[in-house]
């Protein structure tokens, strides 16, 4: 599965920088993927560093997120079809899968520093 970078994206210019296989080119002033070269950074690193380098916490994601059919029935009724489709991208975002990603790394981080503190004496004094 290969990234893509959305409207998102405020030419940060990062992603371009973290790429490991050099996938992220600028074709007019936007930024794209190749997918031909994009492999993850499988082999590199844990996550892709493209969306996990991301400043805006969108501008770059999963292709397959973005080319899911919608599962809405078409209507007559203008905002029955647009609600139908706001609330099943709603419910997109709300579970997205990647968010255990960074869950476990908060309590990763979070243990190992409540151990490091623990464990470091604490002066009190000038000459302590």
């Amino acid at each position: 599965m290969s990234y893509i970078i959305t409207n998102q994206c405020i030419e940060c210019h990062r992603c371009v920088s973290i790429c490991p296989t050099g996938a992220i080119i600028q074709n007019e002033q936007k930024y794209q993927i190749d997918p031909e070269r994009c492999n993850d950074c499988v082999g590199d690193y844990a996550v892709p560093q493209c969306w996990a380098g991301c400043p805006t916490n969108g501008g770059c994601v999963p292709e397959a997120i973005l080319t899911q059919p919608l599962a809405v029935e078409a209507s007559n009724d203008y905002w029955d079809t647009w609600f139908k489709i706001y609330n099943d991208l709603i419910s997109r975002l709300t579970t997205n899968r990647q968010s255990d990603y960074w869950q476990h790394w908060f309590d990763t981080y979070s243990q190992a520093l409540a151990n490091q503190l623990q464990h470091t004496p604490t002066s009190v004094g000038v000459n302590a």
